[in-house]
């Protein structure tokens, strides 16, 4: 039987669209990520560094999103105050 065929979950299913919606969701974050913090340059190719370094990277992600979600909050609430 050929997997790439016949996957599981069956493509169509509402098991399937929930699971691309995961993956086109860490496609976009690695794209990002290959974009503005140079992981296609990277000259660690294998071992320790390479590790340190996407750490590194998805740390600054990390925070730079969770600093943006909480301005956003402080402003929207902000707004409501004001209203």
């Amino acid at each position: 039987m050929d997997l790439r065929r016949y996957s599981a979950p069956a493509r169509g299913s509402i098991a399937w669209k929930e699971r691309f919606k995961e993956r086109s969701a860490v496609e976009h974050v690695i794209g990002y990520l290959k974009e503005f913090f140079q992981l296609n340059n990277v000259r660690y190719r294998t071992g320790k560094r390479a590790k340190v370094h996407f750490d590194l990277v998805t740390m600054v992600y990390n925070g730079m999103k969770l600093a943006s979600m909480r301005l956003e909050h402080k402003h929207s609430t902000t707004d409501l105050s004001v209203a």
